[in-house]
């Protein structure tokens, strides 16, 4: 994979990180937690893709995903230690919600999913946006930025609460961008 096809990529993966951020948020305002939980991880799971594309690598399992995310991110500071912790929890909480017999998830698992998954698509993008040619301080700026970002929400706890009406606002917004 050359160079332009890594950042291709990447942009694509962002790209359907927030698609799936956006269907994720429309699920929760609809009551349809189950589906909010399995669209907000795969925003995630793409926007670690798209860090791990911009890396030029490319994985096909999210197992895969979740160890080179560690190996090259985590391990090395860029983002926080917990960071393949929460995804395989997440993983957890979408295969429930996807195949678990009369399982249903709340309102609050529902939010607190699509809160960690936005931070993590926004860290991700703010990661990817970083120019190859930065200096080592802006980088690290950046780096402290996204940490604090991320770890924010690291502790979140389940209960959380979203303004519907807020939530649609910034959905349509949202959706008016990208148009």
């Amino acid at each position: 994979m050359n160079e332009r096809n890594c950042r291709l990529n990447a942009a694509d993966e962002l790209d359907r990180a927030r698609k799936g951020l956006i269907a994720a948020r429309l699920s929760a305002v609809a009551g349809a937690f189950e589906e909010a939980v399995s669209s907000a991880y795969y925003g995630a799971h793409h926007a670690a893709r798209a860090l791990l594309f911009s890396l030029g690598l490319e994985v096909r399992s999210h197992t895969a995903l979740r160890t080179l995310l560690s190996e090259h991110f985590v391990r090395v500071g860029v983002i926080p230690r917990d960071t393949s912790r929460r995804l395989a929890e997440f993983f957890d909480a979408r295969h429930k919600a996807d195949y678990g017999v009369r399982t249903r998830l709340s309102r609050e698992q529902a939010e607190a999913w699509v809160l960690w998954s936005s931070t993590f698509v926004e860290a991700a993008a703010a990661l990817d946006a970083m120019p190859d040619g930065a200096d080592a301080a802006r980088r690290a700026e950046r780096r402290e930025r996204v940490d604090g970002t991320l770890e924010a929400v690291e502790h979140v706890p389940l209960a959380v609460h979203i303004d519907r009406e807020d939530l649609v606002v910034h959905v349509a917004a949202g959706l008016a961008a990208s148009l």
